[in-house]
């Protein structure tokens, strides 16, 4: 959940006395796969729609439990379930003031995060078979281009604009192929937010300030004043995720 992955190529090699034909049949088949399109796990959630989120979560977590298609998944059944439990949880509590919206918008970040993990792993399991994905409990799509992009990279840390009224403004440099910013800042305590595979990892207790955004900039809104924060961004695709960018530090206006 931050890496750098380097891209792949495969490299055919024909033996001299390999018949033209043989040779001829590989070419075609090749093109053709290329301009296949590849079926993967369809993102049909949205932090918008905690509810929706948390069902497709339970979903999964049930589908998969005991499933010998998926070993070793990025996200623990147990903590999937339990992710989309508080997603719950908060969405009841939303109307009791700043704190309970907050914990929903929170804890339905933390959700989005970890199903995007997991929809890669299977479709990296999967590796195009609409069978094998719908036996995880996600639904697939064929709208994808067949050719897998790289995981994102990361070049340099973000930039910190501070803002009146304890508000921080975070960019980052676009990165190409990216899905998904995930923007993690903490106010006057250490950065102990870790990725891997694509599972992010908060210390308990932590009072880490998640959002995720299909954009490459994002908010924070209403941190107390005169203090001083860390951030980082980590990015994914369908491929992977980019691992942390180095930390950025600033402090708060008020």
């Amino acid at each position: 959940m931050i890496l750098t992955k380097s891209g792949k190529k495969f490299v055919i090699t024909l033996a001299k006395e390999e018949a033209l034909l043989a040779m001829l049949q590989a070419f075609i088949h090749l093109s053709f796969d290329k301009m296949k399109k590849k079926i993967i796990v369809k993102i049909n959630w949205n932090t918008k729609k905690a509810l929706k989120m948390a069902s497709i979560a339970r979903g999964t977590a049930t589908a998969m439990t005991g499933n010998a298609g998926f070993p070793t998944p990025k996200v623990g059944l147990p903590a999937m379930s339990a992710a989309a439990l508080r997603v719950d949880n908060a969405f009841a509590n939303k109307k009791n003031g700043t704190a309970a919206k907050d914990e929903l918008t929170n804890s339905s970040n933390a959700l989005d995060v970890m199903l995007h993990a997991q929809a890669e792993y299977v479709s990296g399991i999967a590796n195009g078979d609409e069978t094998i994905i719908h036996s995880s409990g996600f639904e697939s799509t064929s709208n994808n281009v067949g050719a897998r992009l790289a995981a994102p990279f990361i070049e340099a840390a973000p930039i910190v604009t501070p803002l009146k009224g304890g508000s921080i403004k975070v960019k980052i440099t676009p990165v190409a192929n990216a899905h998904i910013y995930c923007f993690v800042l903490y106010v006057d305590a250490a950065f102990n937010t870790t990725i891997l595979n694509g599972q992010m990892t908060v210390d308990a207790g932590s009072n880490a300030i998640i959002i995720n955004s299909t954009k490459s900039f994002v908010t924070f809104k209403g941190l107390p004043a005169y203090k001083p924060i860390k951030v980082a961004v980590v990015v994914l695709n369908a491929n992977g995720d980019s691992g942390f960018s180095p930390v950025a530090t600033g402090a708060t206006l008020p």
